[in-house]
């Protein structure tokens, strides 16, 4: 018989985790003084020792190894079982070789930059958010280029008056989404959305001049997100720094595997007005295939 120190050496299993394994019933001592309560174990247990061992090694739960070795599982149990840890492993082997993309990324972006580069981008989870949208393509407005001041700005005055005129209630921060024409700034579309709450009873909202505000869910999307702020009211850099993280953060997806869709989602959630900004850009992906939910 051996005492339990021995036995821990032997097996490579701490004297803690033993009397663990006894509480569960995983692996019980051979034998108990009942006088001193010391315990006991045979080296023929030793086996079962390290079976327990190599099951736990594979990420099995107490419970999950209980039940391999009490053999209460059928085949098509213990498959399935062990068909779900595996892509448990797998999920988790993915998640880390992003941060370790994500690492190189920054050291690149250093050895570029010659400093910690600005651009922390979160992948999230975008819940569908209802809204009064007003979509349009700015050739048609006669804009020469993104971010030029003109008819957009003024067809959003023109949205946000609306809403403030019926005295709507705002459910969150102003959403602009600007879809497509990477390479020809002539060929894409931009659209106004002023989130409402879920009970918004309204209907479509005919605008004085550029056409109709319609009441519309934005649908659930998975994004690459990015956050930039500053202070005063110099549209022109906020526009140029936008500019430069809607390429920093393409380039981003691109080099993790993200397939880009043509849509950019702009948060604003503090306004120039307010004596700073805080502003998100969101550029939607395709998640992988086989890391979709």
């Amino acid at each position: 018989m051996l005492k339990i120190g021995e036995f821990s050496r032997l097996s490579q299993i701490s004297i803690k985790a033993l009397h663990i394994y006894d509480e569960r019933g995983l692996l019980k001592p051979e034998h108990v003084d009942r006088f001193t309560s010391y315990r006991y174990y045979s080296l023929q247990q030793l086996p079962r020792a390290h079976r327990i061992m190599a099951l736990k090694e594979m990420g099995l739960s107490l419970d999950q190894i209980g039940a391999v070795l009490n053999e209460e599982l059928t085949l098509p149990e213990l498959r399935g079982m062990l068909r779900l840890k595996r892509a448990e492993i797998e999920q988790h082997i993915y998640q880390e070789q992003q941060r370790l993309i994500r690492v190189e990324f920054h050291l690149n972006m250093i050895e570029y930059e010659g400093k910690m580069p600005e651009l922390n981008v979160v992948m999230k989870e975008i819940e569908p958010i209802r809204v009064l949208y007003y979509r349009m393509r700015p050739r048609e407005l006669e804009i020469a280029s993104f971010g030029r001041p003109g008819d957009v700005t003024a067809a959003g005055d023109e949205v946000i008056g609306a809403v403030r005129a019926r005295n709507i209630q705002w459910a969150g921060p102003q959403i602009d989404i600007r879809y497509g024409g990477e390479i020809n700034a002539e060929e894409y579309e931009y659209a106004f959305c002023v989130p409402v709450t879920p009970d918004f009873q309204g209907g479509d909202i005919e605008l004085p001049t550029v056409g109709i505000l319609k009441h519309h869910e934005l649908p659930a999307v998975y994004a690459a997100t990015v956050m930039h702020q500053g202070r005063g009211m110099d549209v022109t850099r906020v526009v140029r720094r936008g500019l430069e993280d809607m390429t920093l953060l393409r380039r981003w997806c691109v080099e993790h595997g993200y397939a880009l869709t043509d849509e950019l989602r702009i948060v604003f959630h503090k306004f120039f007005n307010e004596g700073d900004w805080l502003v998100e850009h969101q550029q939607v992906v395709h998640r992988p295939v086989e890391h979709a939910t």
